[in-house]
This record gives C-alpha cells, structure tokens and sequence, in this order.
C-alpha cells in the first residue's frame, strides 16, 4: 500500500479554497472559543512509578495515558499483567494502578491481539501463504475456536482490572498473504461452497479473492465483537479502542484486501474508539510525498476519518521520528495538529517518555494562531 494517491483534486478540476491553502502550508482550522479537546498520551515503557506529576499532565490537558500490556519479543515476550493465558512478565500494570490518580486522569491498557512472538507453534498460530509454500507465522489463528476463546479469556481478565479503557493493538489484522491455516481455508470452503486454493484467494479483484476478503473481514469483526462484549460483561464502565491504519478510511477496498479492514462495518463491532494512526512522517515516507502533498492527504484521511466515526475518532499524532527515534520540532507537529478538524475532540500524541511533558507542553499550549474564520472562508471559496 506504499503506492496510493491522495486525489485532492475536485471532479470539476477546480481545488476549493481550503485546499489551497493546505497546499501553500497556510490552512489551519477555524478558532474556536477555548481548547476544547482532550489530549491522551501513549507510553512504550512501563517504568512510569513515581514518574508522572498528575496535576500538571490534567492542567495540560492529558485525559488519558495508554499504558503497555505487553513485551512483543521472540525470546522475551510476554504480558505486563496477571492473566491465565499467557506468560506474565512481571505484574507492572497492577502496580501502575496502585499509585495512579483515577481522580485526575483515566488509565487506558495498550494490548497485542494476534502477535504473540515469543509463542511456539501449537496448533494454534496461523498460516501465511507465500511464495508458493505455506508458512507457520507468529500470529494466533483467529479461525481456530481455541485460539479465539484464548484470546477472548485473556481481553476478560485484563477489562477485570481497575482501568477505563483497552486499547487493541494494529495487529489485529488479516493481511493478504495471511489466515492460510487449516482452519481459515476450511471457513472459505463453508462460506463460498469453492475449494480453497491460495493462489486464487490471492489474486486481485476476482470473485475468489473478494470472497476470501469478505470471510476475512467476517470473521475478524465477529471476534472483536465478542471481545468488546466480554470486556463489558466484566467491567461495564470499560471502553474499547482499535488501532486502525492510516489508508483505511480513505482506500475501503485495498484496506479490505490488505488488513481485513473496512472501517463502518468495524463500528458496528461495538467498539467505542478508532484510534487512527495518522503518523504523519510515515504516511509521508511511505508515500514519497512532499511536504505540500504529505499535509494536504493528511487532512483529507482525517476529514475522512471523522464522516464515518464521528465522536468515535481519535487522531493519532507522532512526537518522535520513527527511524531516529528523535523528537519532532514543535511547529512541526503543531502544524498537523493544527489541520484537525475542530469537530474531533480527542487526540493521542505517541510515542512519550516522562521527560517528554516540556516539549508536550509547548505542542498543546503554544498552537498556531488560527488565522481564518468561518465566514472568511465560505466568502473566498472557488466556485465551481
């Protein structure tokens, strides 16, 4: 998916007047009266005790802090909280909540779902097909019952903890090489009546490779859907988030093809958030975009984004670069804040480390000047 084009050019060939000025770096979201948002930050460490000052993260404006669950490893792998499932690492979630202050924040747990690395092949990992030969991979087969009732006793054990939310992981997908186990081949067969043969499940566009998309996203969304149910059926104040790709709100078929995704059918899993990873450097990066370009598709994902969910979306920003690990200049990321529609009100900043909270400061803090208005902008549209 590393080829998609961002099309923000109108049908009648004319860019409207907010375009413009994404292109020209210049447009920023009318002002409203106050900052009515509420901010979350995601953490990638555990060792966060005695690390937070509570008062000055609720003064910011922090609603939220997505603590890690889990140790994603081959050789160390394993869960930051007591569970019957997997191996538990050590019990830091358990002695995160003893010192958290409830009262001015609320605690969210980040959660793998499908890659369990440092699990061995028991029957219940899944299969990817590639070329020509199947391959064992990492990753519980979501078409296997006994993985699937695992997974889901694993998500009822963590929601039992003293948290407000469960944040799934971007693995639980099925991307287009993956789901080849036994177990999804004979679902294909059940639900199609055809034989299930890899090569024509993975070719584009034709009638065999659409009905394995559909039986994927299927199955899929029938397993988050017991997963949100069973998280509220021990903790019914609890709140589900998931991960979801940057390209899924705005290319449905390939998001189909290549994560088992199609967004609206997501929400009616019963998820209560989407959380859309809009890192921006990646997307441009991936893309091979200019600045122009990388600032004007983000908008159009985002803008995307909020018409399907609504009050459901969290727009998901990056502080540090990817590959450097280094911090993102302020205006930098004040800039693609600043393209966010005033309609969502929630946004994640990830990755942070305790020392991060200056820097997060002058992010939210120190925003741009919005420097158009409602009015202004309906008046100067291009018509076309």
């Amino acid at each position: 998916m590393r080829k998609l084009k961002g099309n923000i050019i109108l049908k009648s060939g004319i860019i409207s007047y907010s375009i413009c000025l994404v292109l020209l770096g210049a447009y920023v979201y009318p002002a409203e009266t106050g900052d009515h948002r509420s901010y979350e930050i995601q953490f990638f460490t555990i060792r966060l005790q005695n690390q937070l000052n509570y008062s000055r993260l609720e003064n910011i404006g922090i609603k939220k802090i997505i603590y890690p669950g889990f140790r994603d490893d081959e050789t160390g792998g394993g869960l930051y909280f007591i569970n019957t499932q997997f191996r538990t690492l050590e019990p830091a979630l358990e002695k995160f909540i003893e010192e958290f202050d409830f009262k001015k924040l609320d605690l969210c747990t980040w959660m793998i779902a499908r890659k369990f690395n440092w699990l061995e092949n028991t029957g219940l990992l899944d299969y990817q097909y590639e070329n020509k030969t199947r391959q064992v991979i990492r990753k519980l087969d979501v078409f296997n019952p006994d993985a699937v009732k695992k997974l889901i006793t694993v998500y009822k054990e963590l929601a039992s903890h003293k948290i407000q939310c469960i944040l799934i992981q971007d693995d639980f997908t099925l991307r287009y090489n993956e789901g080849f186990s036994n177990w999804g081949k004979a679902k294909f067969t059940t639900v199609t009546g055809e034989p299930a043969r890899e090569e024509l499940m993975m070719q584009k566009n034709t009638p065999y490779s659409l009905n394995w998309n559909r039986v994927k996203m299927n199955q899929l969304n029938g397993v988050l859907k017991q997963i949100v149910q069973r998280c509220k059926s021990v903790n019914s104040g609890i709140k589900v988030g998931i991960n979801i790709y940057y390209e899924t709100p705005l290319y449905i078929k390939r998001a189909e093809a290549w994560y088992g995704y199609n967004l609206g059918e997501i929400l009616e899993t019963g998820v209560d958030y989407i959380y859309l990873m809009s890192y921006h450097r990646q997307i441009k990066d991936e893309m091979r975009l200019s600045e122009t370009r990388s600032r004007a598709l983000f908008k159009e994902i985002v803008d995307k984004a909020y018409q399907i969910c609504k009050e459901k979306l969290i727009v998901k920003l990056q502080i540090r670069d990817w590959n450097t690990s280094e911090q993102i200049p302020v205006d930098e990321v004040k800039t693609y804040l600043n393209l966010i529609p005033p309609q969502v009100h929630r946004v994640c900043f990830t990755p942070l480390t305790p020392d991060d909270i200056d820097y997060l400061e002058k992010i939210i803090k120190n925003k741009q000047p919005q420097r158009y208005t409602k009015g202004h902008e309906e008046e100067m549209k291009v018509r076309r």
